[in-house]
């Protein structure tokens, strides 16, 4: 990409803050799991029921989304999913009827996954070069973390007061909380058109053959790579990590009596781990070696779920604690588990192709995640389908260890 240093950081710190304002709608759960459901009127097996439809859609959209980020302008692609993702959320703020909601979260599928993920993916891949992977991805994980971070520290202030001082409490401080969202994703929308330039289309031989014989030898090419398959197990392994980061709220409000703000607050000092960790590993992996830093990762935070997993939590200075500890081994696993698709040695040309191949595998956590956790909560709803999920993520963990080890 023909940038100078100052357009290729400009646009690498643009692009982070698009792609830390996109996400947190799809996944308020995250820190208002309990008044979430009470203003949406569902349950949590039909939140789990929506968010399946989401990752559902993802895997449907990833392939797709590859090929066109190999053709169309991601500067393109990245603006029409943020407003799309805006107008979604915007109509997710009125609180609609619950059967509209699993609609919703499928729309949401397709302007976070078709449009927005590879094309993101790509852009940074493009603006990292072969020598700075690990602080580009490193960075845009870190930074979107920290962005994340700042929304929700904003976001709770915001749920806080409102709840406090309306008559309808959580409702409508919830209400409150999504429309911030959406006009931050809004905002970002409009300066990644003004501030982002168009990226130059990487010339090749098959960029203008769109026949489905050619997408099939360029598949093949691709799924023939035995170090992509490495590569998705990484990627999997390491991203049910987030999902299990996801139950953190509904674990200390269901099954420790921690009240919905305190909850939130705990939560929240996890996503404030993640530009700490993403970047730090980012850097260290680019400093000594990407994969023996990823490597030490997933240990990490495979052995500090466990513990949290079977650890009595007594206070709540031990839930931040551990909470902690895991939200900096997992967000060190992220900002790191991309730059090894350079261990590929894919095509530029169908760097694409190869990031939505990747996630279609990689991101089905999307999809059997909050069923497996629906069936483990109906199974031991004494707090040990918690437990058990929480254990089956950081035996995952273990395996994307012994992962690393093969790139």
């Amino acid at each position: 990409m023909s940038l100078n240093t100052f357009q290729r950081y400009r646009s690498l710190a643009i692009l982070t803050a698009a792609a830390g304002a996109i996400y947190p709608m799809l996944y308020l759960r995250q820190n208002f799991e309990v008044p979430l459901l009470e203003a949406l009127g569902i349950s949590l097996a039909a939140l789990n029921q929506a968010s399946s439809w989401l990752g559902t859609v993802f895997l449907l959209s990833y392939v797709p989304s590859g090929w066109l980020a190999d053709r169309v302008d991601p500067k393109t692609l990245i603006v029409s999913s943020l407003t799309g993702t805006a107008l979604i959320g915007w109509y997710f703020g009125q609180l609609p009827q619950p059967e509209h909601i699993k609609w919703l979260f499928a729309a949401w599928g397709l302007t976070t996954g078709l449009t927005f993920w590879s094309a993101l993916i790509k852009e940074v891949n493009e603006l990292a070069g072969h020598d700075q992977q690990g602080k580009f991805f490193g960075i845009l994980e870190g930074g979107r973390g920290l962005v994340e971070a700042l929304l929700a520290t904003c976001a709770v202030a915001i749920f806080i007061h409102i709840a406090k001082t309306q008559t309808l409490g959580s409702i409508e401080a919830m209400r409150s909380v999504i429309d911030f969202y959406t006009t931050f994703v809004l905002l970002m929308a409009a300066l990644t058109w003004v501030l982002v330039p168009a990226t130059p289309k990487i010339q090749s031989p098959n960029n203008d053959k769109l026949t489905p014989a050619q997408l099939q030898r360029d598949l093949r090419l691709i799924a023939l790579n035995p170090k992509i398959w490495w590569v998705i197990v990484c990627i999997l392994t390491g991203y049910q990590f987030l999902w299990a980061s996801y139950s953190f709220s509904g674990y200390l409000q269901s099954h420790w009596g921690v009240g919905a703000s305190i909850a939130a607050s705990i939560t929240l000092a996890k996503l404030w781990t993640r530009p700490v960790g993403a970047i730090l590993s980012g850097v260290l992996g680019d400093r000594f070696k990407v994969t023996v830093v990823l490597h030490w990762s997933f240990v990490g935070a495979a052995l500090t779920l466990f513990t949290f997993a079977l650890a009595p939590l007594t206070s709540n200075a031990i839930a931040l604690t551990f909470i902690v500890a895991v939200g900096f081994c997992t967000y060190s696993v992220r900002g790191l588990y991309w730059a090894v698709l350079e261990e590929c040695s894919i095509p530029r040309h169908l760097n694409g192709l190869a990031i939505g191949f990747i996630s279609l595998v990689a991101f089905t956590p999307e999809i059997y995640l909050p069923r497996l956790n629906t069936v483990l909560l109906t199974w031991w709803p004494d707090g040990g389908g918690y437990t058990a999920y929480f254990i089956w993520v950081a035996a995952g963990g273990l395996l994307g260890a012994y992962a690393v080890k093969k790139l």
